[in-house]
């Protein structure tokens, strides 16, 4: 990694520090981010080789259960159900 100084508006400053707030990331990550977006077509140059070498790792385990069967899983939606049973029985408030 090269190191490197920009100067940016403050208009600029401000929408970056405002979303690596919101984001958890790095004033540098964002803007690295957003360079690759624009000059690089939105991949990190060695994305392709990376989805290559990972393309089948799991395929022989029997220890991980169907992945579709998993993502069944964590698709189903229990909001209404976890909703009605806190309607039920609210969770009791601590105070010290």
């Amino acid at each position: 990694m090269k190191r490197t100084q920009i100067y940016l508006s403050m208009e600029q400053w401000k929408t970056l520090h405002a979303l690596s707030f919101r984001t958890h990331q790095s004033i540098s990550n964002l803007i690295r981010a957003a360079i690759d977006r624009k000059y690089l077509g939105g991949r990190h140059p060695d994305f392709e080789s990376g989805i290559r070498a990972a393309f089948g790792i799991w395929k022989d385990r029997k220890d991980i259960g169907s992945a579709a069967a998993y993502i069944r899983a964590l698709r189903k939606d229990t909001r209404m159900e976890r909703l009605r049973r806190l309607k039920k029985e609210p969770h009791e408030r601590h105070n010290p």
